[in-house]
């Protein structure tokens, strides 16, 4: 889609010859368009071509408008999000999810699963980029060399249509031990026809390393079936101080450090792929219109999407029962002193967090 004149000079200085009602630069999109287009919105995948010749300032003006452009798709941070942006879609999007355990990724996975433009493998996590000792969900052990490759052994060669999310929510992906080897895997399908759009889920981190506790004793992980409240005290208790002395790496403890591993994140990916969620909003609505704006989604009515919640909160308290049910088992309740403990171990974390997030505390 095009001007009648192949050169606008919109973005070239105030001395250009431009072809436009007026003269640039424009203050948005909208402008851009009334001025240049008569109006006229690009749907997606419409291309504007233009001609720019000049000098600094003119390399200048554009960047200071693809600045702006770029601004004004990215999504709110506060005390509902982080980070992530508006994406139209145009091609096929696979969506992953950085973590972490026990933040709510379940949650998200199977809310998407119910609308119409996502498809998904019947496992949640699949690990495929994890790393050679994943528990990988696929055909055959990942990294592939390709998407094609990717496609062929996780989704039986299924390749989606534009505007089709796939799902893979990995909660290992973005923890410590797992993103260097993740963001590597992932540099071998940055060329593709399809885009990866990422969600890192996160929750206040004491009562994260609690509740992934109490999960190893519901599912009669090892011995953690067998113990009782004060020795799950005693074992998470030795974790922390372990890492406090000598820097001892466990995921109880170190899924917890989402800064460090988010800062290592944006080395390599911008903001703008990555939504951060924050886990005490995932029952409010304002949440849900971003994580589908997030992923190029159509975002269905309100009135739908606070159904959507509350059946899937439903159905996930209802099986959660069924597993201590059949566990034997009961819930963990954490003691006060080790609540705090861990609460004061988070602190530094947390403030490096809202600075990265540039967001007010979410806990």
């Amino acid at each position: 889609v095009s001007n009648a004149a192949k050169e606008l000079h919109y973005l070239a200085g105030p001395e250009a010859d431009v072809q436009c009602k007026k003269q640039g630069p424009p203050t948005s999109f909208f402008e851009f368009f009334q001025d240049c287009f008569e109006g006229f919105w690009p749907s997606v995948m419409s291309l504007s071509a233009t001609h720019v010749f000049g000098g600094g300032d003119a390399l200048v003006l554009v960047q200071d408008f693809a600045q702006l452009m770029r601004s004004q798709s990215l999504l709110s941070t506060d005390d509902f999000t982080g980070f992530g942006s508006n994406f139209s879609g145009g091609v096929p999007v696979i969506a992953a999810t950085l973590g972490y355990q026990k933040c709510g990724t379940t949650m998200i996975s199977d809310m998407l699963r119910l609308h119409p433009d996502v498809a998904s493998k019947a496992a949640k996590e699949l690990h495929y980029l994890a790393g050679p000792e994943a528990d990988v969900q696929c055909k055959k052990q990942g990294p592939p060399s390709s998407f094609f490759e990717f496609f062929q052994d996780c989704f039986e060669g299924f390749w989606p249509s534009v505007g089709q999310v796939l799902l893979d929510f990995t909660p290992t992906y973005g923890t410590i031990q797992h993103v260097s080897t993740f963001k590597q895997n992932l540099r071998r399908l940055k060329e593709s026809q399809a885009v990866f759009r990422f969600i890192a889920v996160l929750r206040e981190p004491a009562s994260r390393a609690i509740s992934a506790v109490g999960m190893r004793r519901k599912n009669n992980e090892g011995d953690y079936g067998n113990l009782t409240d004060s020795e799950l005290d005693e074992r998470l208790s030795t974790k922390l101080r372990l890492r406090q002395e000598r820097g001892a790496s466990h995921r109880f403890i170190t899924d917890g450090e989402y800064a460090t591993a988010l800062k290592d994140w944006l080395k390599t990916f911008s903001r703008d792929s990555l939504l951060v969620v924050n886990n005490a909003h995932l029952s409010k609505v304002r949440t849900w219109t971003r994580i589908y704006r997030h992923l190029g989604l159509e975002v269905p009515e309100f009135s739908t999407i606070r159904e959507l919640i509350a059946n899937t909160t439903a159905a996930y308290k209802l099986h959660q029962q069924e597993k201590y049910a059949k566990s034997g088992t009961q819930p963990y309740q954490a003691s006060p002193l080790l609540i705090e403990n861990l609460r004061d171990y988070y602190e530094p974390y947390n403030k490096q967090l809202w600075k990265l997030l540039g967001s007010p505390a979410w806990w």
